[in-house]
């Protein structure tokens, strides 16, 4: 069975990584690594340094933070903790983008931010959305988590705080860590004094995540992929659940205790060398994928057709019956998911229906990466255009 994706980061990297914990054991490597720049802090993930400039801010309570409807559950957990409420915007599933005029409509004398979070490596187009939030005094968080593209995009200069990931699924990981980009001078001193005052996390912590991810990409070969999930199947358990065992960031119910943590020298040394290491080519190479099966399928299942920055972080499809097309799929060898990513939507107080909305229940993540081969692409493209949803075949 073809696995649903790939982690981004090679043995020789992964190897890297145990030599700097070593190293930290018997001498301590150097903690003045530099950053980016001098506002750009580096963090144990997205969701502690959104927590980080969200009590730097200190908005009273109840404020609202207008926010893309969706994104993974902790951050808004995190907005809830903060006493703040979440207003939910919908995405377009053309663009994949919020819309500038819903935004504006949402603004109350409570709004005080807006949470811009851009989804399966499509880049949203933001000018508009800043300068809206520009003419009401808003501070703008772009959480561009699933958007780093090496060179591509650095997120909007104009945003106040630009936040990217390196976990473990994401392009370039370095196991943990993330970047935190806050353009005021003021807010980045006030965030970088609050997470020094947070310990710094083992070096055993972050090794054993290495020996994890080891373990990962062991068992995402072709041939013990296929193994895992026949032994998985046949014992009644559920398939989703084991491989989430092993990818969750921060399992638990407690996301404050598990984020309030600096990463360990190794680890922001890791992911210095990634992000200086970066290779460029296994986005466009990503993109070349993507096109190659897109083309070639029926326009019912596409999503983000309209997004011109788009880098395919992940492939998801629209389709009316996602149970069955994942069957499909994997009955012919490819492990296909309604959960790539834990993403979830929050609801709105106002329900109105609208068919440009995107909606997670009806996604399928396709299993596809840029070392897939020809052969391989060719014949999921194929499957996906024969495939007949249950509805119709019942018709």
């Amino acid at each position: 069975m073809i696995p649903r994706g790939k982690l981004y980061i090679s043995n020789k990297d992964l190897f890297t990584g145990i030599r700097y914990c070593a190293t930290n054991y018997f001498k301590p490597l150097k903690t003045d690594i530099p950053e980016q720049n001098s506002n750009v802090l580096t963090c144990l993930s997205v969701r502690t340094g959104f927590d980080l400039v969200l009590s730097s801010l200190n908005f009273p309570a109840g404020s609202e933070i207008l926010v893309t409807d969706i994104n993974i559950p902790d951050m808004f957990k995190i907005i809830a903790g903060h006493n703040l409420t979440a207003i939910p915007l919908p995405v377009n599933k053309q663009t994949l983008n919020i819309s500038p005029v819903q935004l504006e409509a949402a603004i109350t004398p409570a709004t005080k931010a807006i949470l811009i979070t851009h989804l399966f490596g499509a880049i949203m187009e933001t000018d508009e959305i800043i300068a809206i939030a520009r003419k009401h005094n808003l501070i703008v968080f772009e959480d561009c988590a699933q958007a780093y593209a090496g060179n591509v995009y650095k997120g909007n200069p104009k945003s106040d705080v630009i936040m990217f990931s390196f976990g473990l699924i994401k392009t370039n990981t370095s196991v943990r860590g993330a970047t935190i980009d806050i353009k005021n001078l003021t807010l980045y001193t006030n965030v970088l004094s609050r997470n020094e005052q947070y310990d710094i996390q083992h070096t055993s912590s972050f090794l054993k995540k290495i020996f994890k991810v080891i373990l990962i990409k062991l068992l995402t070969t072709k041939t013990i992929y296929t193994g895992l999930y026949n032994i998985v199947k046949a014992s009644g358990k559920d398939f989703e659940e084991v491989l989430a065992g092993f990818t969750r960031g921060f399992p638990g119910d407690d996301i404050f205790k598990q984020i309030h943590y600096r990463p360990c020298q190794p680890n922001i040394k890791l992911l210095q060398k990634k992000l200086n290491n970066f290779n460029q080519r296994e986005i466009d190479e990503r993109i070349l994928l993507a096109n190659d099966i897109l083309t070639h399928i029926p326009n019912h299942y596409k999503i983000g057709t309209l997004n011109t920055k788009h880098t395919y972080w992940v492939l998801p499809l629209e389709t009316g019956d996602p149970i069955g097309l994942i069957n499909y799929l994997r009955n012919n060898g490819f492990d296909a998911s309604q959960k790539a990513s834990s993403l979830i939507k929050l609801k709105s107080p106002i329900s109105i229906y609208n068919p440009n909305d995107l909606k997670l229940e009806n996604i399928v993540y396709l299993p596809a990466f840029p070392s897939m081969s020809k052969s391989n692409r060719n014949k999921l493209t194929k499957l996906l255009v024969n495939f007949v949803p249950l509805k119709l075949q019942n018709h």
